[in-house]
């Protein structure tokens, strides 16, 4: 495992996500929360980890493992998550120790939009609205360990995607 190529490229991806992070805190919270948010966050993570494989492959020259492939991926995506975490949980705790709340709010107006866009029932929908109002948005260290684990979880996903695309078998399968 080539872990300058990870800690550059996983840098890189966190750099990115606290950039745009501290963009959409600083323009439009409801950015924060958006679904496009998300998923450019996913197309950057996935960039991040097919650079940082065709680099290491790039460095190996010849064939390039699956495993090797995944862990590069994995790994570079893991760091790019973690310093984002790490990110959030300043800006949630130091900088807006209030930002909780105005996050729970935008979700909540998107919530009751949503509820009145599919036409669902005033019961359903107040139950649904109840059961969101007991959600805490805060962001302490539970939240962001269960954050931390499931980027894990979703990097290692990712990377055996990208681990599909960027392996290179031998030209001669009898070299090894």
């Amino acid at each position: 495992m080539n872990t300058s190529v990870i800690l550059r490229f996983g840098l890189l991806l966190g750099m990115v996500n606290i950039a745009s992070l501290l963009m959409a805190y600083m323009v439009d919270l409801t950015w924060m929360v958006s679904g496009w948010n998300s998923m450019i966050s996913i197309i950057l993570a996935f960039a991040a980890m097919f650079m940082a494989c065709l680099e290491d492959r790039r460095v190996l020259g010849g064939s390039y493992e699956y495993g090797r492939a995944v862990m590069t991926a994995a790994c570079t995506g893991v760091v790019g998550s973690l310093l984002g975490i790490a990110f959030t949980g300043i800006l949630y705790n130091v900088i807006d120790p209030n930002l909780h709340v105005q996050v729970k709010e935008i979700m909540m107006i998107k919530l009751q939009s949503f509820l009145d866009f599919f036409g669902i029932d005033d019961v359903a929908a107040e139950k649904a609205v109840e059961a969101f109002e007991k959600r805490d948005f805060k962001q302490d260290f539970r939240a962001l360990g269960t954050a931390a684990l499931l980027s894990v979880v979703m990097n290692l996903l990712f990377g055996l995607i990208v681990g599909i695309f960027v392996r290179r078998k031998p030209d001669n399968p009898f070299e090894t």
